[in-house]
């Protein structure tokens, strides 16, 4: 009988070793907690290794867009220049108006609205100029600022109207370095940058060149960073992001790691590290100091 189900010719299977287990029949053995936390482990290990890269490079395409608003600034200046023969003024404040340099380029940014939309003639901060002064403008943000709001107003001016932000201001010179350099002047009166309040600069009075001084720098904490204000300017009194605190915010400073974007007068943007020599810092921010600098001094 057994005989009769063998297949001539066909030998039978070998026996397993008995040290190999015969495969399981029904559903496959489940993962032991050991085994689950070490794969919760390696996973863990892999997203620590991976979110630095992430944040690494989009903080530099936010600082490359950063890097892009200002060469588009510098182009509007020196369309403005073209047209007029200097650039605009810091701001026009003597007159009454205060209206600033960043409201004077607006027609180089492509925004002729608006621009045709202030009234030159009165104070950004009037109810004549409040809706245009209201309008955001992305050209004149950092995307690396962290912000909880898109608008400010000046409260020592009695603002009474809320304006947008801009996270760029005109240089109008080095004050003080306190404690950083003894036997600096303390003051920056008359103003030595290249932008300054109810004057009109044009490349002749730039004599330190215009590849070796910068025009406008990232100051996103100042009480005047609003782009339609005659007071969006600054000068520098410290090293690059460490402004004193009773300075209102309004020094060279930056969320991009280890330094800070700045415009030169020739329309070149350069990344300035913090860690750059103060004296190198301040022949920056000067427009005739007479400073010898050289390209790798900074």
């Amino acid at each position: 009988m057994l005989a009769s189900l063998c297949t001539p010719g066909v030998p039978h299977p070998a026996p397993l070793p008995p040290w190999i287990a015969p495969p399981r029949l029904g559903s496959p053995r489940a993962f032991t907690l050991i085994e689950l936390l070490v794969v919760i482990a390696i996973i863990a290990v892999l997203i620590a290794l991976l979110l630095p890269a992430v944040q690494a490079a989009r903080e530099a395409a936010r600082r490359s867009q950063c890097v892009n608003n200002l060469k588009q600034v510098g182009l509007a200046l020196h369309t403005y220049h073209d047209t007029n023969g200097t650039f605009p003024a810091g701001g026009w404040i003597a007159s009454g108006k205060d209206m600033g340099w960043s409201a004077a380029v607006l027609p180089g940014l492509e925004q002729r609205a608006v621009y045709d939309g202030l009234n030159f003639s009165y104070p950004y901060n009037t109810w004549v100029n409040s809706t245009t002064a209201h309008t955001v403008l992305n050209v004149y943000l950092c995307p690396s600022e962290p912000r909880k709001t898109l608008w400010g107003k000046n409260s020592n001016l009695g603002d009474q109207f809320l304006s947008a932000d801009a996270d760029y201001g005109g240089m109008v010179g080095p004050r003080g370095f306190y404690g950083y350099i003894p036997g600096l002047p303390i003051t920056n009166n008359p103003n030595r940058g290249a932008m300054t309040n109810d004057l009109c600069l044009g490349f002749p009075e730039i004599t330190d060149g215009t590849s070796q001084t910068i025009q406008i720098g990232e100051d996103p904490e100042a009480v005047n960073a609003l782009w339609a204000s005659g007071h969006n300017i600054f000068d520098q009194s410290a090293p690059i992001n460490a402004r004193p605190p009773f300075e209102y915010g309004e020094e060279l400073t930056s969320q991009h790691p280890g330094g800070v974007n700045v415009l030169f007068a020739d329309g070149s943007v350069h990344f300035l590290k913090q860690t750059m020599n103060p004296l190198v810092l301040i022949g920056l921010c000067t427009r005739a100091g007479g400073e010898t600098l050289s390209a790798d001094s900074y």
